[in-house]
């Protein structure tokens, strides 16, 4: 039986209502994971170890979703080289994402990894040969010169490694964002997901125990932890998938942004960790920068 127009307005509502909680919960999941990182850390493991156990998790959870929703997990050939090269990037983020909270604050570490939307708008202009535009182009320079002034205001107190997991996650996730919406698009995003996240989690199984090896908790406090970040990120990923075929892709991604003032909130309210005044001004920049960017791209043109 057809829905009437009032209905169907309705229910296109409760639709978009429920894809609007679906990437909120996402959101703020991954960001209460960065700031429950530290409890993991502080209660004797480390980044690789934790990374490599969430990254079977998602396997078992997506790969779960796809068979119970009737997705086939079989893909060609192609796809699923380029699966491989998704997945490798993936594995570091899994890793420099919440790795970076071993060093350096959970706000900054979160705002580090938040590199990735204004690099993918520089990528995809490279790519299409194109110039972003002056609202764009001021945006991005914006969200950077705040992760210079946030950066430069207590370089000299940061860790560089942290800085460096933090950074780099960002990046792997930026290009990994460009080449899945180059080479995989009119694909199954959770079939996609799983296959990345299966090359990642072998990938992290070879490279983890040949090297800094598996690192256990030491703590009750620890283990919890542990649990907590593989919980809150394994389970979020999904979630923000699920939000895309409801809301869109860049409504999804807005809501996003929220995911280091998240981190930040949650930092402060569970151990006290407050950003200073230039700290504070440099993370408004950034996220500022980044809506900026993503509310300009809604209103251009096609043919730009």
């Amino acid at each position: 039986m057809a829905l009437s127009g009032t209905e169907a307005d309705a229910e296109r509502r409760r639709g978009r209502l429920a894809g609007f909680g679906l990437a909120l919960a996402a959101t703020v999941g991954l960001g209460l994971a960065i700031a429950v990182a530290r409890i993991a850390f502080e209660g004797g493991t480390d980044g690789q170890s934790v990374a490599l156990v969430r990254a079977w998790f998602v396997v078992a959870l997506v790969g779960t979703w796809c068979l119970a929703s009737g997705r086939s997990l079989r893909v060609d050939r192609r796809a699923w080289l380029n699966c491989l090269g998704l997945g490798l990037l993936l594995a570091h983020m899994f890793f420099g994402n919440i790795g970076a909270v071993q060093f350096i604050p959970v706000g900054v570490a979160a705002l580090l990894f938040f590199v990735y939307p204004p690099l993918v708008s520089v990528f995809t202009a490279l790519l299409d040969r194109r110039w972003p535009g002056g609202l764009r182009l001021a945006a991005f320079l914006t969200a950077f010169a705040g992760l210079a002034i946030m950066l430069g205001e207590g370089l000299q107190h940061l860790d560089p490694r942290g800085v460096l997991l933090g950074l780099s996650a960002g990046i792997a996730c930026a290009i990994n964002v460009t080449w899945i919406g180059r080479a995989m698009r009119g694909r199954d995003s959770l079939v996609v997901m799983f296959h990345m996240a299966l090359v990642a989690a072998v990938a992290l199984s070879v490279v983890v125990p040949t090297t800094t090896g598996l690192t256990a908790p030491l703590t009750t406090a620890g283990w919890l932890g542990a649990l907590g970040v593989i919980l809150l990120q394994g389970c979020s990923i999904p979630l923000y998938f699920a939000s895309i075929p409801k809301i869109g892709a860049e409504t999804s991604a807005i809501v996003n942004n929220l995911q280091p003032v998240t981190s930040i909130v949650a930092a402060y309210l569970m151990f006290g960790e407050a950003m200073t005044a230039a700290q504070g001004l440099g993370a408004v920049l950034v996220l500022g920068g980044i809506v900026a960017m993503q509310v300009s791209g809604r209103f251009r043109s096609p043919s730009s």
